[in-house]
């Protein structure tokens, strides 16, 4: 008897990623599924997605490991730790060589604009690290994104371990490590899903911005920021030139200030309750709630 044709049962092999979109959760129950919906889509041909969500207790955990039993491109890690130590766990989790870090579940992103900033890191080889501004997002430094070469994020080092202000020691060691580090302005990133108070809308005239400028511009002089490496900072996180010159003159003013006060590290704890933390132009936000206040260090 002539054997007839064999069929092979060994299954295709598993597509190896090409970008990775990382995320840092807890406690997002409310917005979680909606920023998904934005996201998921924009993994066709080549993304993963990986999320370490910090244990949260309000519904985010089911909603992340439903969607990882139904979609083989999720990951979901499970883990109580800050910002920072999430961050790294989710780029170690990654396969891709290009990865996307501070994608944030309270964010609903535009249409292929994670995938398409990917796209152009990869066809800039040179490129170490992309810094995305969204020209007409409501508060651009809550929906700004980074997208690494792997090795580039290796070289500076990842992310410190700490809760908050992780992401400003990342940056000033990508630019001492001599990282091709570029600006990417996008008409638009993503809409802010979380309701904010209208006093914290930071799209006013920056010197009516100006106390808190300063007071941001002194915090990166103490975190190690020389001026030059400040206002190389201001030109990757600006909107438009006039908002780059006003913050490079205010900034200016503000070194000079804490230099003279002689600004210690406690200036670093201190927080000004009449303006926005974190979210002046220059300034650097993250993705993750702050940590319970039941005593726990979500560490």
């Amino acid at each position: 008897m002539t054997a007839g044709p064999t069929t092979s049962t060994t299954p295709p092999a598993a597509v190896v990623p090409w970008f990775a979109v990382t995320m840092t959760v807890r406690n997002n129950a409310g917005t979680i599924e909606e920023s998904l919906r934005a996201i998921l889509p924009q993994l066709e041909d080549g993304g993963e997605l990986v999320v370490v969500d910090a244990l949260s207790v309000d519904g985010t955990r089911e909603i992340l490991d439903a969607l990882a039993r139904s979609d083989p491109r999720v990951t979901v890690i499970e883990k109580r730790c800050n910002r920072g130590v999430g961050r790294n766990l989710a780029v170690r989790a990654a396969r891709a060589p290009i990865v996307l870090t501070q994608v944030d579940g309270d964010n609903r992103y535009a249409p292929a604009v994670l995938r398409n900033v990917a796209a152009y890191l990869r066809s800039h080889p040179r490129t170490g690290l992309l810094f995305t501004v969204g020209l007409s997002d409501r508060d651009p430094s809550l929906t700004r994104f980074f997208a690494w070469r792997r090795d580039a994020f290796e070289l500076a080092g990842g992310y410190p371990d700490t809760q908050e202000r992780e992401d400003p020691p990342l940056l000033l060691r990508a630019f001492r490590a001599g990282l091709v580090t570029e600006r990417i302005l996008l008409p638009r990133i993503a809409d802010d899903l979380k309701a904010r108070p209208v006093r914290y809308a930071p799209n006013v005239a920056p010197w009516r911005r100006g106390r808190h400028t300063m007071w941001a511009a002194r915090k990166f002089r103490l975190m190690g920021f020389r001026f030059p490496e400040y206002a190389r900072l201001l030109w990757l996180t600006h909107r438009t030139l006039p908002r780059f010159g006003a913050g490079l003159a205010i900034g200016g003013v503000a070194y000079l200030q804490g230099a003279v006060l002689r600004d210690g590290r406690e200036f670093l704890e201190q927080d000004d309750k009449d303006q926005i933390p974190a979210a002046a132009e220059g300034s650097v936000s993250g993705g993750m709630p702050p940590p319970p206040t039941d005593g726990s260090n979500l560490r």
